[in-house]
């Protein structure tokens, strides 16, 4: 016993020794620097050395880590409040949301084909596309640097918060998993924040210009029975309806054989009317069902006067029920037929478009 009791006190020394082993601040004031680091490799060894001190440098994680954190927050703080083409986009993207609410009642206004509000109505229009020109130049910007220097701010918070719920195992976070967490360093800074939807509306706008595009190849694909007037037709009204915040309608084949139909009818008939005399083809659905369209028609212009593509838009433009369907919200087709002057523009719906 006495022996054991001898042994035990000899051990004594040494464990005292571990327990009070010194905290080596210069390693401590490195690796807190090395936190703040915006390379994750750096933070990684960081946290490594600090998992190898004495129990006593704790304290001294705790602080550098509540420190590192405030630091990766005033980057993204410093990103939102630079002068960068995601801000840029965000103010013209605004003000042409704005222009679209207020703009889009005037369309949808009978103005009784009254020449100075239609011209008004054009004015707004013009000044509305120049918005649309502009976001759409900031929407094909490079903001590759900007996203790379956001996320890798977002992910170092994400990172130091991880090894703050080691230190403290109450820490709310803790039932987050990654991405809720993400999520929720995001929502806990308005820069961060302000920066993630910032970035959601330059997604929408880059959007509206692939779906442009994908519809603008798809009608320039067609051209075995897709003339070039009706391209250049579908190609004008689907600018305008884009500027107002609409789809842009692809044209349809059999949608474009009744409109041909109907603008055939008329040249050879002469009679201009939305009802036809022709048998099976009195209504505009009569004609669309015999062309075999298998969609759901939903509209129907008809113009006299000219082959320009360009005045039949302009003379639907100036007349209210002829306009309300064409910056109708509900088509994602369009058919497009032409005979001589006699043009007949129809809209429709079909699923998978």
């Amino acid at each position: 016993m006495k022996k054991l009791t001898f042994l035990l006190l000899a051990l004594l020394p040494s464990l005292h020794a571990e327990e009070e082993a010194p905290v080596n601040m210069q390693h401590v004031r490195a690796a807190s620097a090395w936190l703040q680091n915006a390379d994750p490799a750096k933070r990684k060894a960081a946290i490594s050395t600090f998992r190898t001190m004495p129990g006593k440098a704790m304290t001294h994680y705790q602080t550098a880590l509540k420190a590192a954190i405030k630091v990766h927050l005033d980057r993204i703080e410093q990103i939102d409040k630079s002068d960068n083409k995601l801000a840029e986009h965000d103010d013209i993207a605004r003000q042409l949301a704005e222009g679209r609410e207020r703009v889009m009642p005037l369309i949808r206004t009978d103005y009784h084909k009254d020449g100075k509000k239609i011209k008004m109505l054009r004015d707004e229009m013009e000044s509305l596309t120049e918005f649309y020109d502009k976001r759409e130049k900031l929407a094909k910007s490079d903001l590759t640097a900007l996203l790379a220097a956001f996320h890798s701010s977002v992910d170092a918070v994400c990172q130091l918060t991880r090894e703050q719920e080691k230190l403290d195992p109450q820490m709310d976070t803790k039932e987050l998993d990654d991405e809720e967490l993400r999520e929720r360093v995001i929502k806990d800074s308005l820069e961060a924040d302000h920066l993630q939807q910032m970035y959601e509306t330059f997604e929408k706008s880059r959007k509206e210009i692939t779906d442009l595009a994908a519809v603008e190849k798809h009608n320039a694909d067609n051209a075995k029975w897709c003339t070039a007037s009706m391209k250049t037709f579908a190609t004008v009204l689907n600018r305008e309806r884009v500027v107002m915040g609409l789809r842009p309608l692809r044209i349809e084949e059999r949608l474009s054989a009744a409109a041909e139909g109907h603008s055939s009818d008329m040249a050879s008939g002469g009679f201009f009317a939305h009802e036809s005399p022709v048998p099976n083809k009195k209504t505009p659905w009569d004609r669309a069902k015999l062309a075999e369209f298998d969609g759901n028609a939903s509209g129907e212009n008809i113009f006299m006067g000219s082959t320009d593509p360009n005045s039949a838009y302009g003379g639907w433009f100036g007349s209210d029920g002829h306009r309300f369907i064409m910056f109708s919200e509900g088509p994602n087709c369009c058919g497009v037929g032409v005979s001589g002057v006699h043009w007949t523009f129809m809209t429709g719906s079909k699923n998978g478009w």
